[in-house]
């Protein structure tokens, strides 16, 4: 809010504190800012924010951080209305409030996400080992997620300015387009911005994000200690990878590969076999117990929704690998990389 609109604002909220029961003078300024207010959507909410402001600033800061905008702010009353009694009581709250507004990241976003946080209920949904489930937002977002994977939403996020989600695992997403609320999604150390697209994200706990494509356009950032890194911009067919150090744009033959697990497909792209392992044991709820850590050795492999026993029937011969299973857990012995 510019400061020409704040005094404005607090010309109306003082001449109501000071109206001294004189309702012609209350219903004009109603008059006043009830015209303002229809002159824009976006009044209402600099009005709230204003009030906000007017109740949370009666008692003035501790630190003196508020002394040098009021002592400029008291010499310019001083000038303009020399002949008027001025309230000091009243000035010394304006003064508190413009001070907070130009000190708005100070005030309203240290209490803010506060009054969030108490305020707002999230929802959990989570896909159990060997399930993949669809979850509808509010907003009729479509989400799939994969097994061991859970999404969290606050409920009111039909109608929230910015749409976010929080991901733990991988998820395919179908945003329901809304260009005036952006959709974002956190999930390990990156933040993933939409209006309405198709996406894939992949965050396991232990390993390096990757963000892929379908359809739209999307922006993808690193958050390092609550510190948004520059945005990279996505479209079809590309990937972000986030690596201990940063993003890495990546194109892709076929972004549909990265969501065929919705399908009961697993595509592995030379991905290393310790992730190969981990894939297993949340598609088919095992334990896999190796001799051995196949450090630095990579697979390549489709399989299109077969059993459990064919896939490793497929590492046995690809892997030179000795298997055996008891109960939900399965023993490897041996094995190499090509």
């Amino acid at each position: 809010m510019d400061q020409e609109t704040w005094k404005f604002v607090m010309d109306y909220l003082s001449a109501k504190e000071n109206a001294g029961g004189n309702v012609q003078k209350i219903e004009q300024e109603e008059k006043k800012i009830q015209e303002w207010l229809s002159k824009d959507p976006g009044h209402q909410k600099e009005l709230d924010r204003a009030l906000w402001l007017w109740k949370h600033t009666a008692a003035l800061p501790e630190n003196d951080e508020w002394k040098e905008s009021f002592n400029v702010i008291q010499a310019s009353i001083l000038q303009e209305a020399p002949q008027k009694v001025i309230n000091f009581k009243l000035w010394l709250s304006v003064a508190a409030i413009f001070t907070a507004a130009a000190l708005f990241t100070l005030v309203y976003k240290v209490h803010q996400p506060v009054l969030q946080q108490t305020s707002i209920a999230w929802v959990t949904k989570s896909a159990s080992s060997g399930k993949i489930i669809n979850v509808m937002l509010p907003d009729s977002t479509q989400i799939w997620l994969n097994s061991g994977s859970s999404i969290s939403y606050p409920k009111n996020l039909r109608h929230a300015d910015l749409r976010t989600v929080m991901l733990k695992g991988e998820a395919f997403f179908k945003v329901k387009r809304d260009p005036q609320h952006p959709f974002v999604v956190h999930s390990l150390n990156i933040r993933t911005r939409v209006l309405g697209t198709s996406f894939n994200i992949r965050a396991w706990q232990g390993h390096q994000a990757e963000v892929t494509v379908l359809t739209g356009k999307v922006a993808v950032s690193r958050d390092s200690a609550g510190t948004q890194s520059i945005a990279i911009h996505l479209l079809p067919n590309q990937k972000a990878v986030s690596n201990s150090a940063k993003l890495q744009l990546e194109n892709v033959e076929d972004a549909r590969t990265a969501m065929g697990w919705t399908e009961g497909k697993m595509v592995f792209d030379q991905l290393p076999v310790k992730e190969v392992f981990e894939t297993l044991e949340r598609r088919y709820t095992v334990k896999i117990i190796a001799d051995q850590s196949f450090k630095g050795c990579k697979l390549t492999a489709k399989f299109n929704n077969i059993s459990l026993n064919e896939v490793l029937q497929t590492l046995q011969m690809t892997l030179d690998i000795h298997y055996t299973i008891n109960k939900q857990t399965i023993y490897i012995k041996g094995g190499k990389c090509n």
